[in-house]
C-alpha cells in the first residue's frame, strides 16, 4: 500500500525482517526499539497500522497495547507473537497489517483515526482516559523516558553490580531501589534504606557497620551495622554526595573488600550486599571539585539510572494525581471520585520543585479540603493556583490596524508566553529551552531579550 504508515515497535528479529517486507511493498515504515519510543512517535503522528513485537517490545508491551485500543481506537494493531509459539510466516503477517491499515484508513474516511473520544469538558468522569499508565512495581508512568526505565530495572537488577541512581528530591529514588532489589536474584533477603545527609559521621558509621558494647558512651550493647543486617539483601544508600571524605575512605574499603569492622571492634566481618546508591547532585562535578572520591564514584557508578523530574513528564500528574487522590480518599474515609479539569489544568502545568512528593502532598490537602466529591480549583494551595500559567492574552487591537499588523502582535504575544512556558520547565535552562523550541543558542537570547524574558526569573 504505497505510502501508508506503519509503526514496528520492535528492532531486530522478525519485526526488522517485517519492517523490510512492508518497505518493499510500498508502506512508510517507522522502527523503535520499544513502547516507550512507540509512545512518543505516537503522540507526533498517528500511523495506519501499529506492530508490535512480544519478545522485543519490552516490559511495557501488554499494556501499551490496550493503552493503543483505548486511546488511538482507529489505528489497527497487529502483534508479532512470542518466538516460542513457534516459526511466524512473514507472509501472513504483512498480510494481517494490510488487512489492519485497510481497516484504519476506512475508518479514518469514516471520521476519526487515532484519538480518544472526548467526552464533555465539564463532566469529571470523562478524565478517566488521562489517568491510565503503565506500572512497573510501585512506579506508574505514560513518559516514555520512565518506560525505558521500566525496561532497564529487571535486566541491572539481575547482576549483583551497584547501581547509582540520579534525581531531584522527592523523584521516587527509593522506589526504584525497591524495585530493583525486588526484580534481582536475592528478593527474598532484606532491604536497607539509609539517608546518609540526615546522620552525623559517627552516627552514620555506626548505622552503617555497628558498634560493639562501650565504643562511646550509650554503646550499651554490641549492634549489628545495616551491611551486616543486609546480608543477603540491598542496602540503598541515600544523598551519597553528602558523605564527608572520611566517611567515603570506609565505604570504599568495604566495596573493595566485602567487609567492615564494627566500631570499636577489631574483628572483621565478611558481608554479602547489594548496594543501590542515589543522589540528587551530580557527583562528577563534586568529584571534580575535589570533593568527592574519584575511585568511590567509579566503584558505585557501575550502572547509573536517572530520573527525569515531574515537570519533564507532565503526561505523568494527572496519572499520579488520579492514583494519590484515590489512596488518600480511602485512608481518610472521603468520597472524592475525580477532579474537575480546571483543576487537573493547574496541576498540569504547575513546574513541580518538589516533584512527586510535593504532588502526593498537595494532593491529600486538596482531597482533605474538597467540600464535594470533586476536587475543584479552590481546594489547591495558592502557590499552584498563581504561579501555572495562563492563556496568553490576545493584543488590544481595533478597526485602524492592518490584519497583518495585528497577526503580527498575536504572533509575538504567542510566541513570549511559549517561552516562558519552556523556561518554566526546564527551570531557565538556556540549552534544554533552545533544543527544546528548535532555536540555537543565540536565536533564543535574543528572543528573550525582545521580550524582556529573564532566565534567572525561572530558576
Amino acid at each position: 500500500m504505497q505510502g501508508v504508515k506503519v509503526l514496528v515497535v520492535g528492532r531486530g528479529g522478525v519485526a526488522g525482517r517485517l519492517g523490510n517486507a512492508l518497505r518493499r511493498r510500498g508502506y512508510v515504515v517507522r522502527a523503535v526499539p520499544d513502547c516507550g519510543a512507540a509512545l512518543e512517535a505516537l503522540s507526533r503522528e498517528a500511523p495506519s497500522a501499529v506492530v508490535v513485537d512480544s519478545d522485543r517490545a519490552g516490559y511495557a508491551a501488554p499494556a501499551f497495547r490496550e493503552m493503543l485500543e483505548s486511546e488511538h481506537p482507529g489505528v489497527g494493531c497487529v502483534e508479532i507473537p512470542p518466538s516460542e509459539q513457534g516459526p511466524v510466516d512473514l507472509a501472513a503477517l504483512a498480510a494481517y497489517v494490510e488487512e489492519a491499515a485497510t481497516a484504519a484508513i476506512a475508518s479514518a474516511d469514516g471520521g476519526g483515526l487515532g484519538g480518544p473520544a472526548a467526552g464533555p469538558a465539564s463532566d469529571p468522569a470523562s478524565l478517566a482516559d488521562l489517568v491510565e499508565g503503565f506500572t512497573f512495581e510501585e512506579l506508574t508512568s505514560r513518559n516514555p523516558r520512565m518506560l525505558e526505565l521500566f525496561d532497564l530495572i529487571p535486566r541491572v537488577a539481575k547482576t549483583d553490580s551497584p547501581v547509582l541512581i540520579h534525581g531531584e528530591t522527592g523523584t521516587g529514588k527509593e522506589l526504584v531501589a525497591s524495585a530493583i532489589h525486588r526484580q534481582s536474584n536475592r528478593p527474598d533477603g532484606p532491604f536497607f534504606a539509609v539517608n546518609c545527609g540526615a546522620l552525623t559521621d559517627t552516627l552514620l558509621e555506626s548505622e552503617l557497620f555497628g558498634h560493639e558494647k562501650g565504643a562511646f558512651t550509650g554503646a550499651y550493647r554490641r549492634k549489628e551495622g545495616c551491611f551486616e543486617l543486609a546480608a543477603g539483601g540491598t542496602l540503598f544508600l541515600d544523598e551519597l554526595g553528602t558523605v564527608s571524605p572520611a566517611m567515603q575512605v570506609k565505604l570504599l574499603r568495604v566495596l573493595e573488600r566485602k567487609e567492615v569492622r564494627r566500631v570499636g571492634g577489631a574483628e572483621l566481618v565478611k558481608v554479602d550486599v547489594r548496594i543501590v546508591g542515589a543522589t540528587n547532585t551530580r557527583l562528577e562535578d563534586a568529584v571534580a571539585a575535589g570533593t568527592f572520591r574519584e575511585d568511590l564514584y567509579y566503584r558505585l557508578n557501575v550502572v547509573q539510572i536517572t530520573l527525569p523530574p515531574l515537570r519533564e513528564r507532565p503526561e505523568d500528574v494527572p496519572v499520579l494525581a488520579d492514583i494519590f487522590r484515590r489512596t488518600v480518599a480511602a485512608k481518610q474515609g472521603r468520597t472524592v471520585e475525580a477532579f474537575d479539569r480546571g483543576a487537573l489544568h493547574l496541576l498540569s502545568e504547575y513546574p513541580w520543585p518538589g516533584n512527586v512528593r510535593e504532588l502526593q502532598n498537595v494532593v491529600e490537602r486538596a482531597v482533605i479540603l474538597a467540600t464535594g466529591v470533586v476536587i475543584l480549583e479552590k481546594d489547591l494551595p495558592e502557590r499552584v493556583r498563581q504561579i501555572a500559567p495562563r492563556r496568553a492574552p490576545v493584543p488590544a487591537f481595533d478597526a485602524e490596524d492592518t490584519l497583518d499588523g495585528v497577526l503580527s502582535r498575536l504572533a509575538g504575544s504567542v510566541e513570549k508566553e511559549y517561552l516562558r512556558r519552556v523556561l518554566r520547565k526546564y527551570r531557565g535552562h538556556a540549552g534544554k529551552t533552545a533544543e527544546h523550541a528548535g532555536l540555537n543558542r543565540r536565536t533564543l537570547y535574543n528572543k528573550l531579550r525582545h521580550h524582556g524574558i529573564r532566565r534567572e526569573d525561572f530558576r
